[in-house]
């Protein structure tokens, strides 16, 4: 069997994607990416949380070069193909995953890797983490990897983090509104477990509405989404009789 260098482990009601190629500091290539992608979308319905972290010191950083050899003169529909699509198809695999998830973040997150602790619905992050979005060192605007944080990261943040390829401390990430806690390394598995526990404590129902309401109430109307409230509560609710 081809190793796809992602650990999928199943552990009762939750599911752990780990990054699993220390060698490249878990670089992600298109196997990697088929192979998350297929996991999330054979969730059982008694799948209440999916995490990502890595089982290495970086989270990720970044992704194999799709780029085709120095010479050559691709159509710009094969770029969208090669380049473009893959990665996408999995910023929106993530997103769509219908329970929370949630991002553990040590070491490094760079380029895709910040993305996909973005497209988390909550990142704890590890004090020694570092989260940039370095592609414009080398002229390449960087929208794929804005488009996995559009929407769930302030567009000031987006903007500084790709203008300017500064390296955020996992706190300044914080206050960025990137990551949503910051521990020590030291108890960063300790935390993480907590954290688990915690939103283990709820029923999947409960859990699969708080993520509906994240997913579709910022696009609604304030009417809608008020309304949209009272629907996924009372479903929620009626599912205890």
């Amino acid at each position: 069997m081809t190793n796809t260098h992602v650990d999928i482990q199943h552990n009762g009601d939750w599911l752990d994607i780990v990054l699993d190629r220390p060698d490249n500091g878990n670089l992600i290539d298109s196997v990697m990416s088929k192979a998350i992608i297929a996991a999330i979308g054979a969730l059982e319905d008694s799948i209440k949380l999916v995490r990502l972290r890595s089982s290495s010191k970086d989270f990720c950083l970044g992704r194999v070069s799709p780029m085709p050899p120095q010479g050559a003169k691709p159509s710009a529909e094969t770029l969208r193909r090669v380049v473009a699509a893959p990665p996408l198809a999995l910023y929106d695999a993530l997103k769509a995953v219908p329970v929370p998830t949630v991002a553990i973040v040590s070491g490094q997150a760079l380029g895709v890797g910040c993305a996909l602790a973005g497209v988390c619905d909550l990142v704890l992050a590890a004090d020694d983490a570092i989260f940039q979005i370095p592609e414009m060192e080398r002229d390449i605007p960087p929208t794929l990897v804005m488009s996995a944080l559009i929407g769930r990261v302030p567009v000031k943040t987006v903007a500084h983090m790709v203008l300017s390829r500064q390296r955020l401390t996992a706190d300044e990430a914080r206050q960025a509104g990137l990551v949503s806690r910051v521990v020590p390394a030291a108890t960063l598995d300790g935390e993480a477990a907590h954290l688990t526990d915690t939103l283990l404590g709820c029923s999947a129902v409960t859990l699969r509405a708080v993520k509906q309401f994240l997913q579709l109430a910022p696009e609604m109307p304030a009417s809608g989404a008020s309304g949209f409230a009272a629907h996924l509560a009372a479903t929620a609710l009626s599912a205890r009789f």
